[in-house]
């Protein structure tokens, strides 16, 4: 699948992009998170989270599906992973979906690089027969909070996230995909 948005496209990232995703999914989570954080827990998490083997494992997996966003010079600006078979607290489905990660460069923030990633992500949970979609968000990212509501999720719980040894609060949301 392929999607257009102005001039920046999304592909399905393949077992080949293990070492794309790796260093883009550190290099965004770390530009998105890394100031608020302590260096020495954001190195941690880093490090066990963003292997190009635990990359790989991901993308090999049949109940995950990798985006990867692309710029004109075909550079990764943003990509997405959803996995089906979770679910977070409060979420209520029967086939749940989560989006387990959604990123976009600063660059590219308010350009529809997250809306088409996001597109992508609602377009396969109904593909496989999902009946709910649902996240889980830093409680200190409004951006991010706000952007979620305004594509239809709504708060329904709350789970900890562990960033090297600080325990952090994501709101968990969810939208029905009825």
């Amino acid at each position: 699948m392929t999607n257009t948005i102005d001039t920046t496209r999304l592909r399905r990232a393949t077992s080949r992009d293990g070492g794309l995703l790796a260093e883009l999914a550190a290099r965004l989570f770390e530009e998105t998170f890394g100031p608020d954080n302590d260096p020495e827990d954001m190195r941690s998490y880093l490090a066990s989270s963003f292997s190009e083997g635990k990359q790989l494992a991901e993308l090999e997996d049949d109940d995950r599906a990798v985006w990867i966003a692309l710029d004109p010079s075909s550079e990764a600006i943003g990509y997405a992973s959803i996995r089906r078979g979770r679910r977070g607290e409060g979420v209520v489905g029967d086939r749940p979906a989560e989006v387990q990660r959604i990123y976009a460069d600063r660059r590219w923030h308010g350009r529809g690089v997250a809306a088409a990633l996001m597109s992508a992500c609602v377009e396969q949970a109904r593909a496989w027969d999902c009946d709910v979609l649902w996240l889980a968000v830093w409680e200190r990212n409004p951006r991010a909070i706000a952007f979620y509501e305004k594509t239809g999720f709504r708060k329904v719980g709350r789970q900890i996230f562990t960033l090297g040894g600080d325990l952090q609060h994501d709101d968990v949301m969810a939208r029905s995909l009825g």
